[in-house]
């Protein structure tokens, strides 16, 4: 059992209310993408968790800027987009968030979750992240070389470091937009912001 000092001292004060500015995603930069798998019953405590998370990292060495969560309308995904310096910043990252240091700090909420370093390589049109906006969003994983789907107010691609894949964010005005393109076996899911940082 855990000391009540100790506790405070792991604990970020962190506001869990959903919100934040709008935020602007510029190519080329370095991103890190986070996609946890919940259970729906723990996605509140999972974009909680994340918020804290990025909230710490954004503080620390990891040299963190402007992030992004999203939650799927299924509630079964929570997104993490977090623009960082490069490959160093995100091996403090990923180091922070293993499995070790989530179970640790008792963050540990997800079924499963992948983390990569991706660069952001095109945006086209509006693709400001605004939990505000009515519009709709969509984020996909596909794999590399996949074309942006077209009749979208927005969107902007993500090229995985490592060459295995690319994660896509698209904004549309309506979600029928979004839900018209889904294809069968690809990763393709409506998302709302829940929370943004500047």
């Amino acid at each position: 059992m855990t000391r009540p000092h100790e506790d405070r001292q792991r604990h970020t004060p962190t506001d869990h209310r959903p919100g934040g500015p709008a935020i602007t995603l510029a190519a080329p930069s370095w991103w890190a993408i986070a996609v946890v798998n919940v259970k729906s019953e723990r996605a509140p405590a999972g974009v909680a968790a994340y918020e804290t998370l990025v909230e710490q990292a954004r503080a620390g060495a990891t040299k963190a800027h402007e992030a992004a969560i999203l939650l799927s309308h299924n509630q079964r995904r929570v997104v993490v987009l977090m623009h960082v310096e490069g490959h160093t910043a995100f091996a403090n990252l990923a180091a922070a968030w293993d499995d070790h240091h989530l179970f640790a700090e008792r963050r540990a909420v997800a079924e499963s979750h992948t983390l990569a370093l991706y660069r952001l390589v095109t945006v086209a049109g509006e693709i400001a992240i605004d939990p505000a906006s009515h519009d709709a969003y969509a984020f996909a994983h596909v794999p590399s070389g996949t074309v942006v789907e077209p009749g979208f107010r927005g969107s902007c691609v993500f090229d995985a470091d490592d060459g295995t894949g690319r994660a896509i964010v698209y904004r549309a005005e309506q979600i029928e937009q979004i839900e018209a393109v889904r294809e069968a076996g690809e990763a393709f899911y409506p998302v709302k912001a829940v929370r943004t940082f500047a």
